[in-house]
C-alpha cells in the first residue's frame, strides 16, 4: 500500500513524469553517447598500444641484427618473445600474429635502408661462405689424396751393399 501512496505523491507533484523523462533520455541519448565514449577511449588505448608495438618491435629488430651467427628463424622468435614479455610486463595482451607482423614489418623498414649491421652481417656471409668452401675444398683434396696412396706402404728398397748402422737388426 506504500508504494502506490508513493507513486501517487510522485504523480500529482510531476516528479514521476520528470523520472520517466530522464529514464526515457537516458535510454535515447545519454546511454549511447557514453558507450561512444567507451569505444573512443578503447580505440585510442588500441593505437597507444599498436605504436608501442612499432618501437618495442624495431628495436628488437636492430638489436638482433648484430647477432650475425644467428639464424634468421632463430632470430625471429626471439624477437617475437622479447617483444611479448615487454608488452606482457607493460600489461599488455596482444595477440602474438600482431606482434609477428610487427617484426616483419620493422625487418622490411630496416631492410629498405642500408645500415653497418646489413654490410656485416654480408661480410660475416661472405667469410662464412669462403670458410666453408675452403673446408670443401681441403676435404676434396684429401679425399684425392686418400685414394691414390695404397693403404699399405712398399717396402723401402735398400740395395744389398748398404752397410749397418748402430740399432739394425741383422
Amino acid at each position: 500500500m506504500n508504494i502506490t501512496k508513493i507513486i501517487q505523491l510522485l504523480s500529482d507533484t510531476g516528479i514521476l513524469g520528470i523520472v520517466i523523462f530522464l529514464f526515457i533520455a537516458w535510454f535515447n541519448r545519454i546511454n549511447p553517447a557514453v558507450k561512444t565514449k567507451i569505444a573512443s577511449n578503447k580505440s585510442a588505448n588500441q593505437r597507444e598500444v599498436l605504436g608501442l608495438l612499432d618501437n618495442l618491435a624495431s628495436n628488437a629488430v636492430h638489436l638482433l641484427s648484430a647477432s650475425y651467427e644467428m639464424p634468421g628463424d632463430e632470430k625471429r622468435e626471439k624477437a617475437v618473445a622479447d617483444v611479448t614479455s615487454q608488452l606482457n610486463g607493460l600489461g599488455h595482451n596482444v595477440d602474438p600474429a600482431i606482434i609477428s607482423a610487427a617484426i616483419e614489418k620493422a625487418y622490411q623498414s630496416m631492410t629498405t635502408t642500408e645500415t653497418k649491421a646489413q654490410t656485416k652481417q654480408a661480410e660475416y656471409n661472405a667469410a662464412l661462405a669462403d670458410t666453408e668452401q675452403a673446408f670443401a675444398d681441403k676435404q676434396a683434396q684429401l679425399d684425392k689424396q686418400a685414394a691414390i696412396v695404397p693403404t699399405e706402404p712398399a717396402p723401402l728398397d735398400v740395395p744389398e751393399d748398404v752397410a749397418a748402422t748402430e740399432g739394425d737388426v741383422k
